[in-house]
């Protein structure tokens, strides 16, 4: 599921050229501006309007792309720029891209509902007929069915990605696929290749100056690193900082551009394999001796542990890494992949790592300076690639997985009868900007130890470790209203689980099986859920017992799918059961307990038995306000069936008042497209009708309507009765 591009938080602003100098691309880049803009007298092929720049990762396709983005802005044209890494970024970069195109709000949202002509004929449409020139650039376009036809392949030209049919318009891709039918004929393609010895002993001196020697000595050494750009960065970073600090006076020193390179020249032979092939083993061992080098000389001033380290963060998820809360010195310090690291000796590790463009240092602006999630480390995706095919890290997979899971183990749970006090709690909404950072990393982690094709024989206990962390990123993603998501992952994990022999009705992998019939659940999928929730049920039953938190907690699912298939009676049963054991495990005034109170009510209320359910939530909402923020989530989502309750007992005005308020609250809004709030508005539109509001009731209708195909499909029961709502008050 995509959200809308408002909330995505997307940009299409091109990212700044840094202060260094784009060496060696100037013939390039001027080809893309004389396609952009033809001489005077002369006119461009159709092909030359969707430009191709491919090559290996770190060669500087973006930084090409960046430069051309940069003249082209200051010539006045419109630019826009969107990471084509995943879908979502793609569509809502795309419908930001018409919005600016003076699409009405409504037309985009039935557009990208589904319900109106496509989203990608409709922005194809104002991108052609735009009279103000424009540049749409597509970074990073690895996976090019990201922008193919959803029945196609890019080639056919119908998809996100097509020929211009304006002489106003270019589109430039950075990709590393330089397949010509991956493109289309209507394309024309340029590899971003090595550079020339001239323009790397170029990129050499800006980093490195003339210290390390004379612009000959830095042409040769440009020669030996075969002119990757990447591999010329890490060498003219090394130097400089061999320079800015001359530890040591022995022959082995390596200051100059001829003592890099005969160093180089000493490790011929070494580097990596990948996959047998030789052509990549060529263009990739300067880069890997590169950065090798680096580290010995990190390793040379005291830093050995940045080698390990460096490995350490490649088995981790391509994402953004918060080092202060997962690279913990005690958990580190235990390993002997790292041995004893400190606090400060860590903190040198990152910096030098960074002084040497091996990782970048950076925050996460959204979160609060004083957060831990806030401080991240990054790698560069082809240095993380690399790393991760080294022979040494394939040997030492299994260790590395063990150290990776230790110190994720720093997100698990350590009390669930107390889950407010936990730190990573992603059933507390204050917590879900943490997880956001968080996920990315350890989802990664987590599905490549499952991928490993066996059980741990050495540490079984990391399978639970895993397991539980599967299920912590499953609540979360399932907390912010994402089953879609959460049914994805969940699937993989549960695949990794059968083909490494995992007994499914062991507790861990129940504990799985329970988050996917939620998944399920919330997604309308009703029957499904029912069928799986009950065989968890007597298997938890059977190794927890029947009022065990867990069992207790798949019970209130079974007893919720009931419920939303319309068999109120039998669910208000179950609940009553439920909420008395809740009252003996948890006690009277837990998280838990309320949840199954307000699914209690909620029977109540959908029974008619509308004075009952006010006054059992009310009592509900009294409790939650005594231990709980009067914005927190779950107190917002008691207090709209609290309305629902007024709305039928036939006090619309206070059930509207309360509404407003609560749709107003930065909660929220935070969450506006969670199905809960969703929901809330659907009330509100029912008030409004109540209260004569009728246009104002329609809007909302129509938002709503729209919001839930998007996210909870087409025939979903909550869809189909907003549509059915809609319909009636417009007369239909």
């Amino acid at each position: 599921m995509t959200a809308p591009a408002q909330t995505t938080g997307f940009s299409i602003i091109p990212p700044r050229r840094n202060r260094l100098p784009l060496r060696g691309r100037d013939e390039l880049v001027e080809t893309i501006l004389r396609a952009a803009e033809p001489p005077t007298g002369t006119t461009r092929a159709p092909e030359e309007a969707t430009q191709i720049l491919w090559g290996l990762g770190g060669c500087g396709k973006s930084l090409t792309a960046q430069e051309v983005a940069r003249q082209l802005e200051e010539r006045g044209r419109l630019v826009w720029w969107i990471s084509a890494k995943d879908s979502a970024r793609v569509s809502a970069g795309m419908r930001e891209i018409a919005g600016q195109l003076q699409a009405p709000e409504n037309q985009l949202d039935l557009a990208w509902a589904g319900k109106a002509r496509s989203p990608v004929e409709l922005v194809w449409d104002l991108l052609n007929n735009s009279h103000r020139p424009w540049l749409l650039i597509f970074d990073n376009a690895d996976e090019p069915t990201l922008l193919a036809p959803a029945d196609g392949q890019v080639a056919d030209g119908t998809g996100w990605l097509r020929q211009p049919r304006t002489a106003n318009g270019l589109v430039l891709v950075t990709t590393r696929d330089g397949r010509r039918d991956t493109w289309g004929e209507w394309s024309t393609m340029y590899l971003v290749d090595k550079l020339s010895p001239a323009d790397g002993a170029q990129v050499l001196v800006d980093l490195a100056g003339t210290a390390p020697g004379t612009l000959a000595e830095a042409t040769g050494l440009a020669a030996r690193l075969k002119g990757h750009p990447l591999a010329l960065r890490g060498a003219g970073t090394y130097l400089a900082e061999a320079n800015r600090i001359p530890v040591g006076t022995t022959r082995s020193s390596i200051r100059t551009y001829d003592d890099y390179r005969e160093a180089l020249d000493r490790r011929t032979g070494t580097g990596t394999r990948r996959n047998g092939s030789s052509g990549f083993d060529r263009a990739v061992r300067p880069v890997v001796q590169s950065w090798e080098m680096s580290l010995d000389l990190l390793a040379g001033r005291g830093l050995d542990q940045a080698r390990p380290v460096l490995r350490l963060l490649a088995c981790l998820g391509d994402a953004p890494i918060p080092y202060a809360v997962l690279l913990d010195p005690v958990r580190l310090s235990a390993s002997p992949l790292v041995g004893e690291i400190g606090e400060d000796r860590l903190r040198d590790v990152l910096r030098s790592l960074a002084d040497f463009a091996l990782v970048d240092l950076g925050t996460i602006e959204s979160l609060p300076a004083q957060s831990s999630v806030a401080y991240v480390v990054t790698l560069h995706p082809l240095v993380r690639e690399l790393i991760r095919d080294l022979p040494d890290v394939v040997a030492g997979r299994a260790a590395y997985h063990e150290l990776v899971l230790d110190l994720l183990d720093a997100l698990r749970l350590r009390d669930p009868d107390r889950p407010r006090e936990e730190e990573f709690d992603p059933d507390e909404p204050d917590k879900w900007a943490s997880w956001h950072v968080l996920a990315p990393p350890t989802m990664g982690a987590v599905l490549d130890f499952l991928d490993s094709g066996d059980l741990p024989r050495a540490r079984p206990d990391l399978l639970d470790v895993a397991l539980d962390l599967a299920r912590l990123i499953a609540r979360y993603i399932l907390a912010v209203g994402l089953p879609g998501q959460a049914e994805i992952f969940l699937d993989l994990c549960l695949a990794g689980c059968r083909r490494i022999g995992v007994d499914l009705d062991d507790r861990p992998a129940l504990s799985l099986r329970h988050e996917r019939s939620r998944a399920a659940l919330e997604q309308g999928h009703l029957s499904w859920a029912e069928t799986e929730l009950r065989a968890i049920i007597p298997a938890r039953e059977a190794l927890l017992g029947r009022e065990h938190r867990n069992t207790l907690a798949s019970r209130h699912k079974l007893a919720r799918t009931i419920l939303e298939q319309g068999r109120w009676r039998d669910a208000e049963d179950e609940l009553r059961d439920i909420v008395q054991a809740e009252y003996r495990v948890r006690g009277p005034e837990d998280r838990d307990t309320m949840t199954a109170r307000h699914s209690l009510a909620r029977a109540i209320v959908y029974q008619g038995r509308y004075d009952e359910a006010h006054t059992e939530l009310a009592e509900i909402l009294e409790i939650r306000l005594r231990h709980w923020a009067p914005d927190h989530f779950e107190t917002l989502t008691v207090r709209h069936t609290l309305d629902l309750c007024r709305l039928r007992q036939g006090e619309a005005e206070e059930a509207l008042a309360d509404l407003r308020e609560i749709l107003s609250t930065d909660s929220a809004k935070r969450q506006v497209q969670h199905v809960a709030m969703i929901a809330a508005r659907h009330t509100l539109a029912e008030c409004l009708i109540a209260t004569g509001a009728t246009v104002e009731a329609e809007k909302v209708l129509v938002g709503v309507v729209e919001d839930r195909r998007r996210i909870l499909g087409d025939d979903h029961a909550d869809t189909v009765r907003a549509e059915t709502d809609l319909r009636k008050l417009r007369g239909e």
